[in-house]
């Protein structure tokens, strides 16, 4: 990796049992946290922001490009982990499904994208970011089970991780990966 990649978690969601997941949008908590989190500077020296393509991260990384004057490109290989059709009505039945399918790594469950399949997704969406661009600093605003998935692999953690990994993210969660290294956990 020859680009120094900021990882960030979207901000806290509003979720809605009447549309799919990947309609939802950010709370006024998280539009309200993550205005916070930019105007604090400390990702002011970014030089690219990517996306995934759903509105949730769109939204979180509308902030700081405004505030850079920077355009946001977005990347549907960054989205979540594909759910399926099913409403997921309640956040204990969402971390249940979260859970079954971070601990059958290799398995649909209830139309849910195998986590392996994911994983390669995002990996591959990665190192093709990492080679468009040459020494620079890249925000890249994505989702708690991908990236869980994308840390846990390059920390070389057990998969046996990925599930506790993933429910202790926070909102904005952000991590670092240099030289294929990383230099700040998202958990951290």
């Amino acid at each position: 990796m020859q680009n120094t990649m900021i990882f960030l978690r979207h901000a806290k969601i509003q979720k809605n049992p009447n549309s799919h997941s990947e309609k939802w949008i950010l709370s006024d908590e998280g539009l309200k946290y993550i205005e916070e989190v930019f105007t604090a500077g400390i990702f002011d020296d970014v030089d690219v922001i990517i996306s995934s393509s759903q509105k949730m991260c769109i939204q979180t990384a509308y902030f700081l490009a405004d505030r850079l004057g920077k355009e946001i490109t977005t990347k549907p290989d960054l989205n979540e982990i594909e759910k399926g059709t099913e409403l997921i009505e309640t956040s204990a039945e969402y971390l249940e499904l979260a859970e079954s399918v971070l601990t059958n790594y290799e398995k649909s469950i209830a139309n849910w994208e195998p986590a392996n399949k994911a994983y390669k997704r995002y990996q591959m969406v990665i190192d093709r970011i990492d080679s468009e661009y040459n020494h620079k600093k890249i925000l890249i605003v994505s989702h708690g089970i991908v990236m869980t998935l994308y840390f846990t692999q390059l920390l070389k953690e057990p998969l046996s991780n990925l599930f506790p990994r993933y429910k202790s993210l926070k909102q904005c969660a952000w991590g670092i990966v240099k030289d294929n290294e990383v230099t700040r956990d998202i958990t951290g």
